[in-house]
Formats: C-alpha cells, sequence, structure tokens
C-alpha cells in the first residue's frame, strides 16, 4: 500500500517533465523527396546530369534509412544510363540498378529496374567491343573465318543494343506520361 502514493507522485512528477514534440517526419521527407525528385528532372532536361546526380545522393545522404532514399539509387541509374548523358556509363547505371534491385524493402520501379539493368548489361557489353571492331566491314574482311565470327557477333551486338535502346525508350515514354 506504501507503494501506490509512491507511484502516483512519480507520475505525476515525470507527466510535469517537458516531453518531445511527437512531430511526424513523413510530410518533411515528402517535400523534400518532391522537391529534390523535380530539381533533379530539371537538371537533366537541361543536360546537367552531374547536378541532377549530386541533388539526388544529398536527398540519400539526408535521408539514408527512407524508402525515398532507395528510390535515389532508381532515378540516379536511369540518368547515368541516359546516352545524352557523357559523364556516365552502362557500367555505373548497371551498379545502380543493383544496388536498388538488391534493397532489402519493395520497391516502386522494381519491374522498370529490372528490365533497365539488363538493357545496362547490353550497352556495357557492346562498348566492352569498342568502336574498332564496330566498324563497317570490308569484303576482304570478310572472307577471313576469324573476322567473320567476330563481325557476327558485332552485328549480334549491334542488334541487341538497338532492341535495348528500343526498350529504354518505351519506358521512357512510359515514365513521362502522367501519373492518375
Amino acid at each position: 500500500m506504501r507503494a501506490a502514493p509512491l507511484l502516483l507522485a512519480a507520475s505525476l512528477l515525470t507527466a510535469c517533465l517537458p516531453q518531445p514534440p511527437l512531430t511526424e517526419p513523413a510530410p518533411l521527407l515528402r517535400s523534400e523527396w518532391t522537391t529534390a525528385q523535380t530539381q533533379a528532372a530539371n537538371e537533366v532536361l537541361a543536360g546537367r546530369y552531374g547536378v541532377a546526380d549530386k541533388i539526388l545522393l544529398d536527398f540519400a545522404v539526408r535521408f539514408p534509412s527512407s524508402p525515398e532514399a532507395i528510390e535515389t539509387a532508381y532515378w540516379r541509374a536511369l540518368y547515368k544510363l541516359d546516352p545524352a548523358n557523357r559523364t556516365a556509363s552502362a557500367r555505373d547505371a548497371g551498379a545502380l540498378f543493383d544496388a536498388y534491385l538488391g534493397a532489402p524493402v519493395a520497391s516502386a520501379h522494381r519491374a522498370d529496374a529490372t528490365a533497365l539493368r539488363r538493357v545496362a548489361s547490353v550497352l556495357e557489353r557492346a562498348s566492352e567491343v569498342g568502336p574498332a571492331a564496330a566498324g563497317a566491314v570490308t569484303p576482304a574482311a570478310a572472307a577471313r573465318p576469324d573476322e567473320r565470327a567476330s563481325n557476327e557477333e558485332v552485328q549480334r551486338l549491334r542488334d541487341d543494343l538497338a532492341k535495348a535502346n528500343a526498350e529504354l525508350e518505351r519506358i521512357r515514354r512510359r515514365l513521362a506520361q502522367p501519373k492518375p
């Protein structure tokens, strides 16, 4: 019975202590994410891919445990995969897509990222063949069996690249459509 008055006094004293505010960080996070996405998209449209990448990377550093931070990997990879981006490579994009797809949480663009990761792989292989191998085939070169096999591989990679570019364009058009 002696404990009851002590418990009551302790609870009254702790009730008078200042409590941390019960604020929800989600609205701030959503606002910051919307701003970061918009700014990054505007920078990409202006051809400033490095600035867009920095905006998204800074967001991910500021909110590292948020689902939106994981989404930055998708958008960074997509912008790095853009052929107009001369500061990035398909390898860079592939690494970011791998990080995005390896995230332990559900991601909004998983199907798109999977297809785009395949596009990045094809582009990586094509870039490994090199520009010299992608040149025109001369009749003399076509006559040699070892070079003919190499030229067939180059043509196969070109076909794969054309398919990958068509898929990338289809995904870009789908992403550009306004969401309901």
